[in-house]
């Protein structure tokens, strides 16, 4: 579904940051077993996530069952990280969609896969007996199309 989003990466913000450190001090008996020990040393070290660690860490909170004050869920960044990989989440899927509406307005199927269709013959059909006095419109029409894609990939 959001295979745009694969390998895009945010950095961290500084608060993201220190709330991950103090949740990594206020669990002093963690260790590499920890549940949310490694990631939360990962994150800290990178500075930046992904967005299949994002996915991930949304996966843990939306299935976690346990009590707020369990170690894996405080090492994972707890109820404020937890809102911050929602919300960004959410606006990356959110403007992925939207940059996909804008280019439909100009471009067809952006919510198609690209195919190719089988045993359709003649499409291109070499008879001159159609009527070409739209040449000219149908050129401006192209070229103003053109325009209008450019300006799209330079604001997307």
């Amino acid at each position: 579904m959001n295979k745009n989003l694969y390998n895009k990466r945010i950095e961290l913000p500084e608060d993201v940051v220190g709330y991950l450190k103090q949740c990594y001090d206020s669990v002093p008996n963690a260790d590499d077993s920890s549940d949310g020990y490694r990631r939360n040393k990962e994150l800290r070290n990178s500075g930046y996530a992904t967005y299949q660690q994002l996915k991930r860490m949304k996966n843990f909170f939306d299935n976690f069952n346990g009590k707020q004050d369990e170690p894996s869920f405080i090492l994972n960044g707890a109820d404020y990280v937890k809102g911050w990989v929602n919300n960004t989440l959410g606006a990356w899927r959110d403007n992925d969609e939207r940059s996909k509406e804008i280019k439909s307005v100009v471009q067809q199927n952006q919510y198609i896969k690209p195919h190719t269709k089988d045993n359709i013959n003649n499409l291109n059909r070499s008879s001159k007996s159609h009527n070409t006095a739209l040449g000219f419109f149908d050129l401006e029409v192209t070229e103003s199309l053109k325009r209008i894609n450019e300006l799209i990939k330079k604001i997307i």
